[in-house]
């Protein structure tokens, strides 16, 4: 809450400073002494545009400096209006003006002639009826299906996308598969081909060395065979006389052994190995069919192995869009329809309770001289869909408002005047007592009332002072006889100059403040008596 504000150079005001309450501050002062230009320097923090002819006459710019505090935390703002240019600070940081704007906004809430912007908005009316009614738990139930609803719509639409674009993406993997399941290719397949090609290009030129060691070594009446055969008696006798010959007969006698086994894995290659054009020609289309895929995909087997497997996994995904989107949609039905429930709850609730508050602020306005107003709740109820969900609910509420006898209600925001509204706004703030430890400011929210009307204002502000800061502008000594602490706003010419300033109120300055509000300048001991019964009057 607003603990201090400076105002230096705004219009009359050379230099102000005020220490407010934290609970219901009240400022008087004459006509025209500059009470309303406090109110201006809290608009400018909160942006409000000026001109340049607010800045007091011989002064360089205005300053505006107001320090809140929430518990132990303290924050300043401070804006400088000089011709041409305006500078904002939070903390004593320069910061962009609409940060200090939006900080601003954060901490008051204005209540005026012109400053009821509340109420002019439909969607606060509900809000309003909400906390009336206690609706918190119910609200976040609410809240926590609309959630859930949406975000199941968001995963519906995109397995709806999905599911748009899956016949054109299925054909392509459909023909991507194919081309790979047409070569039935296995991990081992190019190693083996490679192999298989290589052979049978070279099958007879095999097959004719093959031939040529046969005859070679064996089978011709010269070959190495024979020569061992017929010399084998010739290295037997030279083994018996030398031992030394020995190994030399044992290797010629193993040589002589292993051409017989020779011959016949020569004489088996022939025989299984034939030379097949189709099968070379089969083989070598294959080749070229997978050398064309690994350029196509940019990969080795092995890798296009791999792309098939993740391939198919999307085509079974998608071919199970259709039965995925209906399992969504009747998730979402579910909870449309936990939804609906809670709405239907919310909405009794809301029904209920309206009633009773439109009673209770009828009956408050006619303690602010408005006996006749009408002040209802109205609702308009809209079934929900997935197209209209909100996260309080599908209903529209709207406050409605007649003061004139005979005059129908009409929407609040269209037939409500500035002065209607701002003690509309005085009795629903009194209604509910906010914990958010706001400050609130009712710029002569008091005009056109007096007597008991004028008590039941002051009591009103008093009740919202004691959650929420309050700071009232006001001519009405029963208002004023409220506050916690009380400002004197006078003016003085000097040098053809005219100056604003301010002053909190000893007890006994308020007491003579009090008779002038309530007598102008006609005062006397009875008047001053007067007002200091006013001022120790119970109010308990």
């Amino acid at each position: 809450m607003l603990t201090y504000l400076r105002v230096e150079n705004l219009a009359v005001v050379e230099k102000a400073e005020l220490s407010f309450s934290p609970e219901f501050n009240v400022l008087t002062g004459e006509t025209g002494a500059g009470k309303s230009i406090l109110i201006n320097a809290i608009q400018l923090l909160m942006g409000k545009k000026f001109s340049d002819a607010v800045i007091r006459t011989g002064a360089d710019k205005v300053v505006v400096e107001a320090l809140f505090a929430f518990g132990e935390t303290e924050i300043a703002l401070r804006r400088e209006v000089e011709p041409h240019k305006s500078l904002a600070f939070i903390d004593g940081h320069a910061v962009p003006f609409g940060q200090l704007k939006v900080k601003a906004a954060s901490f008051f809430n204005i209540y005026g002639q012109r400053d009821h912007g509340f109420l002019l908005h439909p969607a606060n009316h509900q809000t309003f009826l909400d906390e009336f009614s206690q609706h918190g738990p119910l609200l976040e139930q609410l809240a926590e299906k609309f959630r859930k609803a949406k975000k199941l719509q968001r995963e519906w639409n995109d397995l709806s996308e999905k599911n748009t674009q899956a016949g054109e993406r299925l054909a392509y993997l459909n023909f991507q598969l194919q081309e790979i399941e047409n070569l039935n290719l296995k991990k081992e397949d190019e190693e083996i081909w490679n192999g298989r090609v290589k052979l049978l290009a070279a099958a007879e030129t095999i097959i004719g060395k093959a031939n040529s060691l046969m005859q070679e070594f064996d089978l011709n009446e010269q070959s190495v065979y024979n020569t061992l055969a017929q010399n084998r008696p010739h290295c037997e006798y030279l083994q018996s006389m030398f031992a030394d010959f020995i190994p030399f007969h044992d290797e010629i006698e193993r040589f002589y052994k292993f051409i017989p086994e020779l011959s016949t894995y020569l004489n088996g290659l022939i025989g299984k190995l034939e030379y097949n054009e189709n099968e070379l020609n089969e083989l070598e289309e294959k080749l070229l069919k997978l050398n064309k895929l690994k350029a196509k995909f940019k990969a080795t087997l092995d890798q296009i192995l791999e792309l098939y497997e993740e391939m198919k996994t999307e085509r079974d995904f998608l071919l199970q869009l259709n039965f995925s989107l209906v399992d969504k949609e009747k998730e979402i039905a579910g909870v449309l329809g936990e939804y609906r429930e809670l709405l239907g709850r919310l909405r009794e609730n809301r029904k209920k309770n309206a009633a009773g508050l439109s009673g209770l602020v009828v009956k408050e306005l006619s303690r602010l001289e408005m006996k006749k107003a009408v002040f209802e709740v109205r609702c308009d109820e809209i079934e929900p869909t997935m197209d209209n969900l909100e996260e309080k609910g599908t209903d529209k509420l709207e406050f409605y408002f007649s003061s004139n006898p005979g005059q129908p209600a009409g929407r609040l925001s269209e037939v409500a005047s500035g002065g209607e509204l701002s003690r509309l706004m005085l009795v629903l703030k009194s209604i509910i007592r906010d914990e958010t430890e706001s400050t609130y400011i009712f710029d002569e929210i008091d005009a056109g009332i007096g007597g008991k009307t004028a008590e039941f204002v002051g009591e009103k502000l008093k009740r919202i002072s004691a959650a929420n800061q309050v700071i009232c502008i006001s001519h009405l000594p029963q208002i004023a006889s409220f506050a916690d602490r009380h400002f004197l706003i006078t003016k003085e010419i000097k040098d053809n100059q005219t100056f604003s300033s301010a002053k909190i109120l000893s007890r006994s300055e308020r007491i003579k403040e009090i008779a002038r509000l309530m007598a102008g300048t006609a005062i006397n001991p009875d008047v001053l008596k007067a007002a200091e019964r006013l001022l120790d009057k119970d109010r308990a």
